[in-house]
């Protein structure tokens, strides 16, 4: 599910390339403004997205899911104190190995080339939730995913 109709369109057709019919389903929707349906999911993702929602997207998130499901959220956060500030330098030669590993990639066969179209870049916005509410939020709702099935 993503607020991007161009991104849904090309998750689409890439996943039909690799899937055929068993592939995932995409909906262009905005997963705050949807009523979820209870415990279907066994797999649940929000990769760099938590940070533009209402925190409280996560326990609906949490209740889609069927028991022994998993919720998997990579939050972004800015860097408010030393530990965070810490925490972001160590990441700086990863990051700077996975940026020049795709700029090649992409540089011996562009987007473009394998699909067809131009790559489609995701909307980006900066963290405004602090890493220490993040973590302790994530504590919060890993206790209640204990219980709720």
């Amino acid at each position: 599910m993503d607020p991007s109709e161009e991104a849904i369109a090309e998750a689409r057709a890439l996943s039909g390339r690799i899937a055929g019919d068993r592939g995932p389903r995409f909906q262009h929707a905005n997963v705050t403004a949807v009523e979820l349906p209870r415990a279907p999911y066994d797999f649940i993702s929000c990769l760099a997205s938590i940070h533009h929602m209402p925190f409280d997207t996560v326990a609906a998130l949490r209740d889609a899911l069927a028991p022994g499901g998993v919720l998997v959220i990579l939050g972004c956060y800015p860097e408010k104190t030393r530990l965070d500030w810490a925490w972001s330098l160590t990441a700086v030669p990863v990051n700077a190995v996975a940026r020049l590993t795709v700029a090649l990639k992409d540089r011996l066969r562009p987007a473009a080339a394998s699909t067809g179209r131009e790559q489609v870049r995701a909307p980006v916005s900066q963290p405004t939730v602090p890493g220490l509410h993040l973590r302790a939020s994530m504590i919060w709702i890993k206790d209640l995913t204990r219980g709720a099935h």
